[in-house]
């Protein structure tokens, strides 16, 4: 008996499964621009894809004409049956066969104005890796390439190298649609253009992935119920605000025709840490806009003279208004602060989201934990998430989000630089011995650095951590035997003689500019578990610290700093007095100490930068994107 021809066959067979079970997917497009990308749609592309993701896109495309890059063994044949039967074409070739002529082909079909499509990790892979040869094809193409993501549910995981997914029938099927990426030109470094194509693959894929999952969806529909309930409240709520928070926190903000880069913190502090990028992206060309939660944190970007508002309440039609006025290029969080429904508006507009200063405590992951795999599926969406310390990378990983966008960078809060103190701030002091500045210090701290600075004949500043124990920090060090003045006597008096021997700040905000006048600093919250606060601010001045065994929350930069003498791990009053006794007797260049600090805020900016050229938001490309 003859045997059927198989080849023969996978043309029909290939048709009606795709057909049939195409009709039954429930599928959901998601674009980055008003239309689709290809030219049945008047926007001809070199469509790209991971190879384990390619059959939704063959039902979402089917009869559109566009070439497939197809292999040349037997499996590349089925395949190109199949597609042929769905209206794709082919050119056969891949990166160990064929691949000179492939590529030359390809090209050739770009430039005449008809779409390509190519898998960058196939045919045998490394699973989701982009291969040279894009980047061949791209350059001689002259067309700009898409980056598509699919995905189903329920759906089948099949145990091959890339992982096939097969959405079974009747899934839900979510097709992404990437932003354009310019094609590679000859001045432009491959490996950047390749890196950026990969990071744009893993984000519209994440995002397909996240948006086909139910617990996204039945999330999604009890937002939109909150929402509608909680609307007429807000607006009452709002009726108490002034006119420019009502408007703002509705997402009425002024239009803008420069797409910035759109950067939130919430208050303060977070706001702080986002000066440094945001002084990066300017000096780049790329304007901002800076949101915030709180009206310290509004009044402070008036002050600074930047671009922002007030983030707008967690309600998409104000998410959606804000984001159609704005248009931003990119939205960048600090730290963990997760607004749902912003981000998920934010990502759904095809806007690339990243987050900087990303910290993660065990409480918060054992709460992100509980809302199981959607916190996750969120995360992993982002270009990139730039952790202020190891054991907070690890704690999102811990999560199960994609170790690829994860990067320890540091915390840009720490480079935020308020100045060098006045020059009568060190001559108000009065004395010729060696100044002790004691920052942000604890219950508990105070006595045994008191003790210290008096054995070893430094002149003590102290600088608690809140302004309500300034009473009992007074009583401790007139205990101990010292005469010391408060900061506001001593800058208030005139021409007044005063008997003192230290001094007690009780005055808020001076502490950063205070450490330069000193010669040893103490960073507290590190004697007492706390923690520590921010050892970059007297380093930042030019002068060396001590800290207590507690300071996890900058334990790298303390390790860093220690092999170079700068910083020193002290657990008691003796040893705090070793330590001191040896800078005096040995006093680091002050100008040697600011080095150090110069070298830290070069790699948080430089990992920063590298995520920036990642998203494809620095303004030549963004130029050529537009065009």
């Amino acid at each position: 008996m003859r045997s059927p021809d198989l080849l023969k066959l996978s043309m029909i067979s290939g048709r009606i499964f795709m057909r049939l079970i195409g009709l039954s997917w429930r599928v959901r497009y998601i674009k980055s621009m008003p239309g689709r990308a290809g030219r049945a749609k008047n926007r001809p592309a070199l469509f790209t894809f991971w190879h384990g993701r390619q059959l939704p896109l063959i039902h979402t495309h089917r009869n559109e004409g566009v070439t497939v890059l197809v292999s040349q063994n037997t499996d590349g044949q089925y395949a190109t049956n199949v597609l042929h039967s769905m209206g794709f074409k082919t050119v056969r070739g891949s990166s160990s066969r064929g691949g000179f002529e492939a590529v030359r082909s390809m090209s050739a079909v770009l430039r005449n104005g008809f779409d390509c499509a190519i898998t960058p990790d196939g045919p045998r892979g490394p699973a989701e890796v982009v291969k040279s040869g894009l980047a061949h094809i791209s350059r001689l193409g002259n067309l700009p390439l898409i980056s598509m993501g699919s995905s189903g549910w329920p759906a089948v995981r099949f145990a091959s190298w890339d992982s096939f997914l097969l959405p079974l029938p009747f899934a839900r099927v979510v097709v992404v649609e990437g932003r354009p990426i310019p094609q590679m030109r000859r001045e432009n470094d491959p490996h950047h253009w390749m890196e950026r194509v990969e990071t744009e693959l893993n984000r519209v894929t994440a995002c397909a992935d996240l948006l086909a999952s139910p617990s996204v969806t039945l999330f999604s529909r009890i937002l939109r119920i909150f929402g509608a309930i909680l609307h007429p409240l807000a607006c009452i709520a709002l009726l108490l605000r002034s006119v420019r928070e009502r408007k703002e926190r509705k997402g009425n903000v002024q239009s803008t025709n420069y797409r910035p880069v759109w950067l939130h913190g919430s208050s303060l502090g977070e706001l702080n840490g986002l000066l440094p990028y945001a002084q990066y992206l300017k000096k780049n060309g790329i304007p901002v806009w800076i949101t915030c939660f709180t009206p310290s944190g509004r009044s402070f970007i008036e002050r600074m003279g930047l671009e922002g508002s007030y983030i707008p309440l967690d309600i998409q039609n104000y998410t959606e208004r804000f984001i159609r006025r704005i248009k931003p290029r990119a939205f960048i969080l600090a730290e963990t602060e997760i607004w749902p429904v912003t981000i998920l508006t934010t990502l759904l507009s095809g806007i690339p989201c990243m987050m900087v200063n990303a910290r993660l405590s065990r409480k918060s992951l054992r709460g992100y934990r509980f809302l199981g795999s959607l916190p996750a599926g969120m995360l992993s969406c982002f270009t990139g998430i730039l952790t202020r310390s190891d054991e907070d990378s690890k704690r999102f990983l811990s999560m199960g989000i994609d170790k690829r966008i994860i990067c320890t960078s540091g915390d840009s809060k720490m480079l935020a630089d308020h100045g060098e103190p006045p020059p009568g701030w060190r001559a108000a002091l009065d004395t010729d011995k060696s100044v002790l500045v004691a920052g942000s210090t604890r219950k508990g701290e105070e006595e045994p650095l008191l003790k210290a600075a008096q054995s070893t004949g430094y002149f003590p500043v102290i600088v608690p951590r809140h302004l309500e124990r300034i009473e009992e920090v007074w009583e401790i060090m007139t205990r101990i035997g010292f005469t010391p003045v408060k900061w506001s006597s001593l800058t208030a008096s005139h021409n007044e003689t005063i008997d003192f021997d230290s001094v007690l700040v009780d005055v808020h905000g001076v502490l950063a500019k205070m450490y330069g006048v000193g010669d040893v600093a103490f960073v507290g919250g590190t004697l007492v578990p706390v923690g520590g606060h921010n050892v970059l601010e007297p380093i930042m001045r030019g002068i060396p610290f001590i800290v207590g065994p507690h300071h996890s929350s900058f334990a790298e930069v303390v390790k860093k700093l220690t092999t170079s003498g700068i910083a020193h791990i002290t657990s008691s009053q003796e040893e705090i007095g070793h330590v001191l006794t040896m800078l005096y007797n040995n006093p680091l260049s002050r100008d040697d100490v600011k080095i150090e600090f110069d070298r830290i805020k070069e790699n948080v900016l430089d990992d920063f930068g590298a995520l920036i050229r990642r998203s494809g938001i620095i303004e030549k490309e963004y130029a050529d994107e537009k065009t």
